[in-house]
């Protein structure tokens, strides 16, 4: 496993899992099938016994479904730490992990009224929120953190910077990612292109 592989996956851990639990659960399973490949990766760098990872999709809300994948302890443990100490000790792939915490908690998508890139990030806990818009402010402009009805808090990549930060997350094809997320990215880049017209 490759320290830019690391990164990515250990970003995308930290985003998608809740504080305490084992079992990582999200609704695009592409991008979970890409977090397992990785994951057995990990296990098989450090030792860890082979165990099941990918579980099946079950309901969710009714129509939609979410996939899981459920963490060996030492993973779990490893993981472990606060934001702010993920950051240092990968700040050499920051890309690599903001990418993956992107794939994590994120989204990227077309924004009609400004005809640009929308990237925002969501997450329950707004003091982990806090410490990634910190570290995304030292080199991408975001704007202030705001809260949903349903007590969940979010911020977006400043309208003029999400362009430079697209490319910055996934200017290399070769870096680790997840296929349906760049399958995105240029289906926006392609109505960009359509808008500039």
């Amino acid at each position: 496993m490759t320290e830019a592989q690391e990164a990515y996956l250990f970003g995308f851990l930290h985003a998608a899992r809740l504080p305490g639990e084992q079992t990582i659960r999200h609704r695009d399973k592409e991008v979970l099938e890409e977090a397992a490949r990785l994951l057995a990766l990990a296990c098989e760098s450090r030792k860890i016994p082979h165990r099941q990872l990918h579980h099946p999709e079950r309901p969710l809300h009714g129509t939609k479904t979410e996939t899981r994948l459920t963490l060996p302890d030492p993973l779990a443990s490893e993981i472990e730490i606060t934001l702010p100490a993920l950051f240092k000790k990968y700040r050499l792939r920051q890309s690599d992990l903001e990418r993956g915490i992107l794939e994590g908690c994120g989204t990227l998508c077309y924004k009609k009224s400004t005809r640009g890139i929308g990237i925002s990030f969501t997450a329950a806990d707004r003091e982990w929120l806090a410490a990634l818009r910190d570290e995304i402010q030292r080199h991408h402009a975001s704007e202030p953190i705001e809260t949903t009805v349903e007590g969940r808090h979010w911020f977006s990549i400043q309208d003029t910077e999400s362009r430079s930060y697209a490319d910055w997350l996934y200017g290399d094809p070769a870096a680790p990612h997840s296929p349906a997320r760049r399958r995105k990215l240029e289906r926006v880049l392609g109505q960009l292109q359509k808008s500039d017209r």
